[in-house]
């Protein structure tokens, strides 16, 4: 368990370091469905649309001729174009063909009427510092991403600052986060000070854990772990830069 610094970092009086934190949800992309309104499916159509439901919903896509092939057991591509004829036909999915030039056309042709495809929302619920803690915040605020992210162990954050500079980490990327409660030494980790939040590079020496800066210009963090209000929040798992 981490603890309270007894050492800040170093930086000018009028850096706004900030990292806007949001974590990763992956809501239903589905919305009503009146099934009694449409025409009934054989199991097998059922079986098949329900697997194209959840393809779209967990990976943001939906599944290839042949992985609903392997899926199925099913020998010939023909004949799951007869049943995604069937469910086009009976109005539970639209197919949209090759080179046709539409707004409506996603990845391998097929959508679902009411299903929104290819996104989730990140939700963001706190603040975390590149530089001086700063207090989280309390606002639910929402950041679209695409066919990026599928774990319900990930969350986001975007940096405003500086002092993560010398590790690529620039003032306006987004990074993200896997959850996790421990970690290696030379990891970057974003740790929950008392109530506020910083990204940093942790080393766990003898008597103290140390939470560096990546910017020469700046002190690490020197924290007691026998305190408890503390602790790691999780280890960095990309950077999405907006150029």
């Amino acid at each position: 368990m981490l603890a309270t610094p007894s050492a800040t970092e170093h930086e000018p009086a009028d850096s706004t370091d900030i990292l806007s934190v949001g974590r990763l949800s992956a809501p239903s992309a589905f919305g009503d469905d009146p099934m009694s309104e449409r025409v009934q499916l054989t199991p097998k159509q059922q079986s098949i649309y329900n697997y194209i439901r959840k393809h779209i919903e967990e990976k943001g896509f939906p599944p290839a001729i042949r992985d609903i092939c392997t899926e199925f057991g099913i020998s010939s591509p023909n004949g799951v174009m007869c049943h995604l004829k069937a469910l086009q036909t009976k109005g539970y999915i639209n197919r949209v063909q090759k080179g046709e030039n539409s707004q409506k056309a996603q990845a391998r042709g097929i959508t679902i009427p009411g299903v929104t495809s290819g996104g989730f929302s990140l939700p963001f619920v706190g603040v975390v510092a590149a530089g001086k803690a700063i207090e989280s915040a309390e606002d639910d605020q929402r950041l679209e991403m695409r066919e990026l992210f599928g774990s319900e162990d990930l969350f986001v954050v975007k940096v405003r600052g500086t002092s993560m500079i010398e590790g690529h980490i620039a003032d306006g990327d987004f990074v993200v986060i896997r959850k996790a409660e421990t970690c290696e030494n030379g990891e970057k980790v974003v740790a929950m000070i008392e109530k506020a939040m910083t990204l940093k590079k942790y080393y766990k020496k003898k008597n103290e854990i140390q939470l560096h800066p990546m910017n020469s210009t700046m002190e690490p963090i020197i924290v007691d772990p026998s305190r408890e209000d503390i602790r790691i929040l999780g280890i960095l798992a990309g950077v999405i830069r907006k150029c």
